[in-house]
């Protein structure tokens, strides 16, 4: 809650106070003026409506703050619920990303070890149908001697093109 409306609230019951002490002291400054006692009780009056117009405003205001910060404290609690909802399905999602990437390596080394056992006419025949970049990285998972064979028994330009990969895959 903020207070500087209190703060406002007392200053305004200061001045109040001070303009009817002033109004009281110009009363016993003049004694017998009934005019000069009259425009002072008038102007007091005046003052006293004053000060409590701007007294209810500024409570009206304190209230509209009141209700303002109360809404600010609920949306950012709101707020903070869904980043850590956001968080959470984050991190789920990278763990479920992981688990997939692990699957697809153990896929592939699988795979590596079979073509690795084929015989190296029937395995280039194979790879070269495969898309690009899952051939690569069957013949990375293979002994080298092996892919060598492989690699041997393609036609030139796939096993060229192969051979260009291997560099592109280790930068990625």
């Amino acid at each position: 809650m903020n207070h500087r409306p209190l703060a406002v609230l007392m200053l305004a019951g200061a001045l109040l106070l001070s303009a009817r002490t002033t109004a009281l002291q110009a009363d016993n400054a003049a004694p017998g003026t009934a005019g000069g006692i009259a425009n002072t009780a008038v102007a007091e009056r005046r003052m006293d409506v004053a000060i409590r117009t701007e007294l209810e405003r500024l409570r009206q205001r304190e209230q509209a703050l009141d209700q303002r910060e109360l809404e600010l404290k609920t949306l950012s609690a709101e707020v903070d619920k869904r980043l850590s909802e956001l968080e959470k399905v984050r991190e789920e999602v990278s763990r479920l990303t992981q688990r997939k990437d692990e699957q697809e390596a153990g896929k592939i080394k699988l795979l590596s070890q079979m073509y690795e056992r084929m015989e190296p006419a029937n395995a280039a025949a194979v790879l070269a149908k495969l898309e690009q970049q899952l051939a690569v990285e069957i013949l990375q998972g293979m002994k080298v001697k092996a892919a060598g064979r492989i690699l041997d028994n393609m036609d030139p330009a796939s096993a060229v093109t192969l051979s260009r990969s291997f560099p592109a895959l280790a930068r990625d």
